[in-house]
């Protein structure tokens, strides 16, 4: 089943941020102009994304390491022990780690509820004030996908899958020491695709700028376990998916090239407060919090399953989601709530 879009043609909305606060700053003719320009450049750096050759058929042996219910379209348990199970990584072995034995307080109180959402007025303010109109706050209104490719009887999505890009790769050689900052590891044009085949519906580089590759309407997907010819594309639009920029190099003590050692720290407070941000999005337009959980948890137990998000913090995204609930009460109503 085709997974595209169905953007094959250049898209403003897919630039970013900072070119197109310059564009506003020009006169109408030459941001035509530049327009024009751009539309070029960008199909020199974009590429075509879309696999040449239709990709491997997935078979399942058992319905994964959290128990998928196809019938009730959803994990076993309550959200919150849903997440516990899915927001795991594996271990040095490549084993999927154990189960969480707790949620930080700011995910156990919400996960699966529309309690302490903020009102899409408030979070629309907050993101025109951090120049996020066109990519997000545009689409507060609008739904997120539905299963089974938006079956409009189907469950909205669920399900708000953390993935990292595993790359660039740099063998044995060490991090640079501007790891965070590189604008050749950040470049975010290295993850436009001419053909609308991105890898997911954000993009999250390590100073927080992102990429909106497919709004979260659009069901998509990005992991094996959704892609199982045991579901027929049943779980196509359950799922949303967010990339972290994460580089990799090869972990000490084994002969063969790998990706098994990330940097240190895995993924920036930049990353995660806008983790967070794209997270309250997607949930307030869903009308309920999400349910976390990790690429590496949904694959587990299949062939070449992923890794991803590796080193990742569930405190810190806990910590970034708490400081942005703060900054959407706004101070009086912060205190009001801490008395």
């Amino acid at each position: 089943m085709d997974d595209s879009g169905g953007l094959g043609v250049w898209d403003p909305v897919a630039v970013p941020n900072k070119v197109r606060r310059a564009l506003h700053l020009l006169p109408v003719f030459t941001v035509l102009a530049g327009l024009m320009l751009l539309g070029s450049a960008h199909s020199a750096l974009s590429s075509e994304c879309k696999p040449p050759h239709p990709r491997p058929k997935v078979f399942l042996k058992n319905t994964g390491a959290c128990d998928f219910n196809l019938d009730a379209l959803e994990y076993r348990g309550t959200p919150a022990e849903q997440a516990m199970c899915l927001m795991r990584g594996l271990d040095h072995s490549r084993n999927l780690g154990p189960r969480l034995e707790s949620l930080p307080a700011t995910f156990a109180s919400r996960i699966g509820r529309g309690a302490a959402l903020p009102s899409r007025e408030t979070l629309s303010e907050f993101l025109s004030k951090q120049d996020l109109e066109m990519d997000f706050a545009a689409h507060l209104w609008q739904p997120v996908s539905r299963a089974e490719d938006n079956n409009p009887l189907a469950p909205g999505a669920r399900y708000f899958v953390i993935h990292d890009t595993s790359g660039p790769n740099y063998g044995r050689r060490a991090f640079p020491d501007n790891i965070d900052t590189s604008s050749k590891i950040n470049d975010l044009t290295n993850y436009v695709c001419a053909d609308g085949w991105g890898k997911g519906h954000v993009v999250i580089n390590r100073t927080g700028d992102m990429l909106l590759d497919h709004d979260f309407a659009v069901p998509w997907r990005e992991t094996k376990f959704e892609r199982a010819v045991d579901f027929v594309g049943t779980l196509k639009g359950l799922f949303l998916h967010v990339e972290l920029i994460q580089p990799r190099r090869s972990a000490p003590g084994m002969r063969r090239r790998n990706d098994g050692q990330p940097p240190d720290p895995s993924f920036t407070a930049a990353q995660y407060d806008r983790l967070a941000l794209v997270y309250t999005v997607a949930s307030v337009r869903a009308g309920y919090w999400l349910i976390p959980a990790f690429h590496a948890a949904i694959d587990a137990g299949i062939r070449d399953g992923h890794d991803d998000p590796m080193g990742f913090d569930v405190e810190s995204f806990a910590s970034s989601l708490e400081t942005l609930m703060e900054k959407l009460r706004g101070p009086e109503q912060a205190q009001a709530s801490h008395r």
